[in-house]
């Protein structure tokens, strides 16, 4: 067979009918993309309301302290549970160490300084 038989490997070819797409694959697990997502936001949440707290003198006027800080508590729990969750994420490693550190942090600073300090008396 003489090298003027075979095709151009540079021309297209428009005689090949396309290949069928596979199937998407599925969600692979181990995928904790929005638990390591709601410990970051949640975290990010109590540990800007205790920086406020920290840093504003006007907590005393707020009315509402007492539900504020209990809604704090619940927030940290929900962090720190998902952070805890995002420990055993097998993709977005990244994002689950960033959740676990949040809901760490939040859970630290609810026990340190909502639970020490004198904001509910």
């Amino acid at each position: 067979m003489a090298d003027e038989d075979l095709p151009d490997s540079l021309e297209p070819a428009t005689g090949v009918p396309p290949r069928e797409e596979p199937p998407a694959p599925p969600t692979p697990k181990g995928d904790l993309r929005a638990v390591s997502i709601i410990a970051i936001v949640t975290g990010v949440i109590v540990i800007a309301w205790y920086l406020f707290i920290a840093t504003a003198r006007t907590v005393a006027e707020i009315d509402q302290l007492p539900w504020i800080q209990i809604g704090m508590w619940v927030l940290a729990v929900v962090s720190f549970v998902c952070g805890i969750l995002s420990l055993n994420a097998r993709m977005a490693r990244e994002l689950a160490a960033a959740g676990f550190i949040a809901g760490v942090a939040a859970g630290l600073l609810s026990i340190s300084i909502g639970f020490f300090s004198e904001l509910l008396t």
